[in-house]
């Protein structure tokens, strides 16, 4: 064969493979979307399981159990099309993502409060008046921004709950924490960002205004390692949702009314666990679904009903 024809032959077989390349690129052979979630979300009622069950949704392929803050590069860089997110995450806007509308209502508020033992309360009243200066004070945009300050900035916790207490006027621009004479209380959190901001706004804001010594233990991990830390008493307070308090720890139906979840958790909390709940601080990190709002839109998907149609269309043609 002469050197011409093998030429010919090789740019041939170059320019096909090519063309094979594109095509895989651009065509979708999952024959629908995949998905990731975290491991919490995967498990938890108000989860994955109960999204399933409310609108018949269900993938080509099981959803693949990510770390939170992978999930967010792995959507960006296109490795999956679906995640689970929180309403406040900085990521969402950052990424140019979309938050698909949650039009059956499955997800239940998720205002955050401080979560508190009665017996730390009896022992150190002024707590309560203290942590309720925060209530309303945080805003959902103001919680996304605080979290896209130690997610995307890669500034410390610490630091960015300072800033925000001393704008508010709630702490002195140079306050120094007043010297503690009285025992120790433990804060605690979950293992994500905004939990280990709230916990540091708690416990600083603790330390400039009263003479009580704070123990931080933050990044614990999940509701349930939060939840039995506090009614054993290694815990004093923590951060926690209202939906989460409702649907995961009481396990009962979805209250939509904000104000009535609310009080239906600091009821049966109070009652069951000797917990109380204190004002929310204003913003609601209610669960969602979350793609790249591109991709969403070149599909027509805006809802999470959409989204269920158009995994069921695809995997009927596997």
């Amino acid at each position: 064969m002469k050197t011409s024809v093998r030429i010919k032959i090789l740019v041939a077989i170059v320019i096909i493979i090519a063309v094979v390349l594109l095509i895989a690129r651009h065509t979708d052979y999952s024959y629908g979307l995949k998905a990731a979630f975290d491991a919490e979300f995967l498990t938890r009622p108000d989860g994955y399981e109960g999204l399933c069950k409310c609108y018949g949704l269900k993938f080509a392929s099981q959803p693949v159990q990510m770390d939170p803050g992978l999930m967010y590069r792995a959507i960006a860089d296109g490795a999956v099309d679906v995640i689970d997110g929180f309403a406040t995450d900085g990521r969402i806007p950052a990424y140019g993502l979309v938050v698909l509308k949650d039009d059956k209502g499955f997800f239940p508020p998720y205002y955050a409060a401080p979560l508190i033992r009665s017996q730390s309360l009896e022992k150190y009243p002024e707590i309560e008046q203290i942590l309720n200066r925060l209530a309303g004070r945080i805003s959902s945009e103001t919680m996304q921004e605080l979290n896209y300050e130690v997610d995307e900035k890669g500034r410390k916790a610490e630091n960015v709950a300072r800033e925000f207490l001393t704008s508010c006027g709630l702490i002195e621009q140079d306050a120094k924490e007043v010297d503690s004479t009285a025992d120790s209380i433990t804060v605690g959190g979950k293992q994500f960002t905004e939990q280990e901001i709230l916990g540091q706004i708690m416990a600083i804001i603790i330390e400039h205004n009263s003479n009580i010594n704070v123990i931080r233990k933050l990044n614990l991990g999940g509701t349930m390692i939060c939840f039995n830390a506090l009614k054993a008493g290694d815990l004093d307070l923590y951060p926690e949702y209202t939906g989460t308090g409702l649907v995961n720890i009481l396990k009962r139906k979805v209250i939509t009314g904000p104000d009535k979840a609310y009080d239906s958790v600091r009821q049966a909390f109070l009652e069951q666990y000797g917990l109380l709940w204190l004002k929310p601080f204003g913003f609601n990190n209610t669960y969602t679904l979350t793609m790249r709002q591109q991709h969403a839109e070149r599909h027509g998907i805006v809802t999470i009903s959409d989204l269920a149609k158009y995994t069921d269309a695809h995997r009927s043609k596997k």
